[in-house]
């Protein structure tokens, strides 16, 4: 019998959802890593005036489409904190859509960590999960990954 109970009592402290408390470092700033196929991004956020710096330059010189800066900037206005957060982010590796989904998943990973509040709407919107579709690898016979050599009757 009391074996039933302590198993009980452990399924309900396990379905219950994690307590998520905010970790800022002791110069104010929350951090998230994000990954986008080969691109790899880490991201600090910290309260200023809304400044985007993407590996030491403004991200608008960085990337040039418009797409990829409203990429970027989507987890800032789904939990409405454009112009409260100044963004820093280091990128490596990948072309500029692989490197801008990067940073958007750093940046909604460190804005959950400033402030848990903030993920139901990030969540809702999609922000806090990493795209896994990767580049499909070059088949023997084939000349892409799916692509044919011509067919010839004779």
């Amino acid at each position: 019998m009391r074996k039933e109970e302590a198993q009980k009592a452990r399924w309900i402290k396990n379905s219950s959802p994690p307590v998520r408390v905010s970790e800022i470092d002791e110069r104010g700033r929350a951090y998230g890593r994000g990954s986008r196929k080969s691109a790899q991004a880490r991201v600090w956020i910290q309260p200023g005036e809304g400044e985007v710096v993407v590996n030491r330059q403004d991200f608008l010189t960085l990337f040039p489409r418009e797409y990829h800066r409203e990429h970027i900037l989507g987890p800032l206005v789904a939990s409405q904190t454009c112009g409260k957060f100044d963004v820093t982010a280091v990128v490596k590796g990948g072309g500029l859509t692989g490197q801008a989904g990067a940073i958007r998943l750093g940046l909604a990973r460190a804005l959950e960590k400033y402030n848990p509040d903030y993920r139901p709407p990030m969540k809702r919107h999609g922000f806090l999960t990493r795209d896994a579709r990767m580049v499909e690898r070059k088949k023997v016979g084939r000349v892409k990954a799916r692509k044919s050599p011509q067919w010839v009757r004779r």
